[in-house]
């Protein structure tokens, strides 16, 4: 099974998509990602809990 997560921050453009990654998801350690300025995907093997940034940072699972 795998956690596909969409993580975006409103008002901001994403120029390093990594850096955010490791930065909601701290245990992040090169899963597959893909981003397109907006928002970031990501694909995780087991659940993941994301650090708080606070309210302009949203994580969503959007697949099990």
């Amino acid at each position: 099974m795998s956690y596909t997560y969409k993580i975006s921050m409103a008002g901001v453009s994403l120029s390093d998509p990594a850096s955010f990654l490791k930065a909601v998801f701290p245990r992040w350690n090169g899963e597959p990602y893909e981003s397109n300025g907006a928002y970031v995907l990501v694909t995780f093997d087991s659940p993941q809990t994301p650090a708080d940034l606070g309210p302009l940072v949203r994580v969503e699972l959007i697949s099990e």
